[in-house]
């Protein structure tokens, strides 16, 4: 069990993490029209309210829950930073795979980056199928970017070494494509809309600097006896793969929504 493990990163997420300016709104917006206005919502993974806090705004009623060995202190970050007039939103510590809440609770269920990290992901997907109602939708979100970016393909190369060495993937770490074809397989009718492009600018140093402070959770496995022979080796890697590791580059994003319906609920 990883105790606390995303304390360490609760400072740094909503930074690491940030939308830029209109993003967060056209996000929260997409979510509420592909539920059809549901209201009644539980996040998976709620962290310090990044999705929440814009649906907040929004009047939608949200019921914030993460693990219990992951971080209070994210919890305490949403809290303090609920957007002016929202109601509060009861923020619950608990097991995805055994959701504190009735059946038939919910008109919808929202999880951004977070399935590919619960360890029994199919007792996740029951239980979120259990506290929907009727009509009820299960919302995954994520940031799409190349797959072959440098930062993408820096921290391949990271998880590579990291595994030379002896270490353990980054926790839990599912392919989040066996998670949706385990719902397809299930005959779950799939929406998936895209929602706002922007890019951002890097440097590979920038990059490794992060990872050097533990920031990524793609860190926490690497023991810290050969932890620096790892980064060393990384950025030997670096520089022979792109040259100056000062070098700036761009990269493509855009939020994706993917609306999960049962055909008992459609």
């Amino acid at each position: 069990m990883l105790v606390n493990s995303f304390d360490r990163a609760a400072a740094s997420y909503d930074t690491a993490r940030a939308f830029p300016p209109g993003i967060a709104e056209l996000v929260s917006a997409a979510a509420l029209d592909l539920l059809c206005g549901a209201r009644d919502l539980v996040e998976v993974g709620v962290g310090t309210g990044r999705i929440t806090r814009p649906l907040l705004a929004r009047r939608a009623r949200v019921i914030g829950l993460d693990r219990l060995d992951l971080s209070s202190a994210m919890l305490a970050q949403l809290r303090a930073a609920l957007p002016p007039g929202a109601a509060p939103a009861p923020l619950v510590q608990a097991d995805a795979a055994a959701l504190p809440l009735a059946a038939a609770a919910v008109d919808a269920v929202l999880a951004v980056h977070v399935f590919q990290l619960i360890a029994n992901w199919p007792a996740a997907l029951a239980e979120v199928r259990r506290v929907l109602r009727p009509g009820g939708a299960l919302l995954f979100g994520y940031e799409w970017r190349p797959a072959d970016s440098p930062g993408a393909r820096l921290r391949d190369q990271w998880n590579l070494i990291v595994r030379a060495h002896g270490g353990d993937q980054p926790p839990a770490q599912h392919d989040f494509a066996d998670i949706t074809a385990a719902l397809l397989a299930q005959g779950t009718a799939l929406e998936e809309r895209a929602v706002g492009e922007w890019t951002l600018t890097r440097t590979l140093a920038r990059q490794i600097e992060t990872l050097e402070h533990r920031t990524w959770s793609a860190t926490w496995a690497a023991p810290a006896d050969f932890f620096p022979r790892c980064l060393a080796e990384l950025r030997a890697w670096a520089a022979a793969a792109y040259g100056s590791l000062e070098a700036a580059y761009v990269v493509p994003h855009r939020f994706i929504w993917q609306r999960f319906t049962w055909p008992a609920f459609a």
